[in-house]
């Protein structure tokens, strides 16, 4: 009588298990980039300060803010805020908004930030996943911080 084994799914969380989080920062300044933290920090000045003029350290000290209560919440609820919910109580706690069009462009362009250098792989990620395809399905199931995911 064989035996059937008792595992038919493998998952993985992606981020710093199969890609090594921010190994792209490296190929940003090499592009002559900012991070991302202080990339996304000027798009929300930038766009705020096109409609009324907005200090920048402002800006700054409400993302920590809001980076800051991000964190707790994820780390301590296990609830991931979308980057469309940070932008808007970034909004909110500096009393402004954006026209519908600006916020989508806004968020977007967050989105895309994680995607425009691909992260490395972990070193033998890419064997073991090869390895492990052989005898299970594999799934990923990660969070997505600031990407979308799809």
């Amino acid at each position: 009588m064989s035996h059937q084994p008792s595992v038919k799914v493998v998952t993985f969380d992606l981020w710093d298990t199969i890609v090594i989080d921010d190994s792209d920062e490296a190929k940003r300044a090499a592009a002559g980039l900012s991070s991302k933290p202080l990339a996304r920090r000027e798009l929300l000045h930038e766009a705020l300060d096109k409609h009324e003029l907005i200090d920048r350290s402002l800006v700054d000290s409400a993302y920590d803010v809001v980076d800051a209560a991000f964190k707790k919440v994820w780390h301590d609820q296990h609830v991931t805020w979308t980057i469309g919910e940070r932008l808007r109580v970034l909004l909110s706690g500096l009393g402004r908004d954006l026209p519908d069009d600006e916020f989508a462009e806004l968020r977007h362009r967050h989105e895309v930030m994680e995607l425009e250098y691909r992260p490395d792989l972990v070193p033998g990620a890419s064997e073991a996943i090869r390895t492990l395809r052989e005898k299970y399905k594999l799934a990923i199931v990660s969070d997505a911080i600031v990407s979308p995911g799809h």
